[in-house]
């Protein structure tokens, strides 16, 4: 229990498991016991649910990867815990054999007592251990701490009256949820209250709290009065509120009611409904005060509900379906908000769920092959084209996820499978990873394209649907004016090459600033051949006035261009 890490877990299993002892006469398989399993984290038990649920695999790529994985699992695990409820438990639970171990009884217990204290030379009658192991609860672990203690102080003997005086003993005591449920829904039995006690003592004492202790601290109490304070104290201590009024909720129905008027089912539900306003009051005005009166509601169940035959209790299971459905309903609506307007109007969430989800999880699920999307024929493209349109309709998607040991999976988004999936019925066909990959970037690139043809179509004017005016006669004279406002890609490449082509040529001019004049025959043959050489005009006219703009390069490269024979082709 020192280090629980996956890789220390991971490491100490397969030692146990795949080794053996190879000298002396026993070579028997070594068997694997891990105490205290409540308390590893989920990751830790999923490495040992891999260990278990290893396949044999056959062939020889099977023993090649058995053997890199560590072989299968020949040896026996056992695992103990003391509450095997514990949420990281649910997974291994159901791949285990249960063993429930009850309580050891009092008797078996001062017996056993009784042979350790006489082993260390401690003298202890049958009522002293008997009341040591009633104040306990016949915790063995409890009762053998208790008479070290007493035996290493120098106390050679144990009676009634020590036990009952002494705080010791008492630090380790927890019990678990269906023990305090099991004691609210049954009576006690009275010997269980006679074992050890003195009458004579106070009565704090005999309780074992200060705080419960009658106002004039003499005299017991009667049974109605030490039961109320004995629940009292067992709801107190457990400090789990919350789960302690939902297992009561759970399984109050179940006991035998004495009243033929339901008056006792009635008044239960009142104190749960006063439970709940107090539970309300504490976390939205903050009220902490009032968390003082909620460890009455067991006494009131005990009270109303107690009887002496052992109850059946089963776990709460009320606020885990709450949770679990309000958790479906927002991913239906999650859905819902981000579909197409048109898909929205005729699918309800009701009809969603009960018609559309359970075919439409079909229909995104398509055999794709694992190629590339080039490779893909004429009818293949079109279903994933049909397949992106049906996805961004209902608001789908696929994103990635890191699983706790490492391994990327993509997974729907919203998940409504868990909305629909069922444990009864097969598994549904699942897309490999490169598939879903594909389609979650096929899905974000066509969602950049109707990104793109939305701002294209906000923005340029006279377009149906932008105006009350038509193209052809916009009414306010801004048309012509204005333009097209869209520029070709060739003018926008190509932008400072026009700028360059459009500046007016400057006067010549001489050192000191004047213009030269020449004479008109020079002028006449300058200008032609500038008119020959300005390559830079007719260009900037060309690129300004056509759709197409080429312009050639010299020299000479066969990156693209080479000779190709006929005898090649043939």
């Amino acid at each position: 229990s020192d280090d629980r890490s996956p890789e220390v877990f991971r490491t100490r299993i397969e030692a146990a498991t795949q080794m053996r002892s190879v000298l002396g006469s026993q070579e028997s398989p070594n068997c694997l016991i891990i105490d205290e399993i409540d308390g590893a984290p989920a990751a830790s038990i999923n490495v040992l649910l891999a260990i278990i649920q290893r396949k044999d695999r056959e062939g020889e790529a099977g023993t090649g990867r058995r053997r890199r994985e560590g072989g299968l699992l020949l040896r026996p695990i056992i695992c103990i815990c003391n509450d095997q409820y514990v949420p990281a438990l649910r997974p291994l639970r159901q791949q285990s054999f249960l063993l429930s171990f009850p309580r050891t009884a009092p008797s078996r217990l001062a017996q056993r007592l009784s042979e350790v204290a006489l082993r260390q030379g401690m003298r202890a009658d049958t009522g002293a251990l008997l009341a040591l192991c009633e104040k306990t609860d016949s915790d063995i672990r409890s009762c053998i701490n208790t008479l070290q203690f007493l035996h290493g102080r120098g106390q050679r003997e144990l009676s009634v009256q020590m036990v009952q005086t002494m705080r010791v003993g008492l630090k380790d005591q927890n019990k678990g949820l269906f023990s305090i449920w099991q004691e609210i829904f049954q009576l006690p039995k009275l010997q269980r209250h006679r074992i050890g006690m003195d009458p004579s003592l106070p009565a704090q004492l005999l309780l074992g709290d200060e705080d419960l202790a009658h106002p004039e601290g003499s005299g017991g109490f009667n049974s109605s009065s030490h039961r109320f304070h004995h629940i009292l104290h067992l709801s107190i201590s457990s400090g789990e509120q919350e789960k302690l009024a939902q297992g009561l909720f759970e399984n109050f129905l179940k006991m035998k009611v004495r009243d033929s008027s339901l008056g006792s089912v009635c008044l239960a539900l009142e104190w749960l409904s006063f439970c709940d306003l107090l539970g309300r009051a504490v976390l939205q005005g903050q009220s902490f005060q009032l968390l003082r009166y909620l460890p009455f509601l067991p006494v009131a169940f005990h009270l109303l509900f107690a009887a002496t035959s052992i109850p059946r209790l089963a776990y709460p299971s009320s606020q885990p379906e709450a949770t679990k459905l309000s958790q479906m309903q927002n991913l239906v609506l999650c859905m819902v908000s981000g579909m197409a307007p048109g898909a929205r109007g005729r699918a309800g969430q009701q009809a969603l769920v009960l018609e559309v989800l359970c075919l439409l999880l079909d229909i995104i699920a398509p055999k794709l092959r694992p190629v590339n999307t080039q490779l893909y024929s004429l009818k293949e493209k079109q279903q994933l084209a049909e397949l992106i349109s049906t996805m961004l309709t209902y608001n789908l998607t696929y994103l990635q996820e890191r699983l706790p040991e490492g391994q990327y999976v993509f997974k729907l988004d919203p998940d409504v499978e868990a909305v629909c999936r069922f444990p009864a019925l097969p598994a549904r066909r699942q897309l490999s990873y490169q598939a879903k990959q594909l389609i979650a970037r096929e899905i974000e690139l066509e969602k950049m394209r109707r990104a793109e043809a939305r701002s294209l179509a906000q923005t340029l004017p006279g377009e149906p649907g932008s105006g009350l005016c038509s193209p052809q006669d916009p009414g306010n004279g801004l048309r012509d004016q204005q333009g097209d406002t869209r520029t070709p890609n060739h003018q926008q490449h190509l932008e400072h090459i026009v700028r360059r082509a459009a500046v007016q040529d400057k006067p010549e001019v001489d050192f000191f600033g004047r213009p030269l004049q020449r004479k008109e025959v020079a002028t006449t043959l300058a200008s032609e051949v500038s008119k020959e050489e300005s390559l830079e005009l007719q260009l900037g006219k060309a690129v300004g006035r056509s759709d197409v703009w080429f312009r050639f390069h010299e020299g000479f490269s066969n990156a693209v261009r080479r000779n190709l024979y006929i005898r090649d082709l043939l």
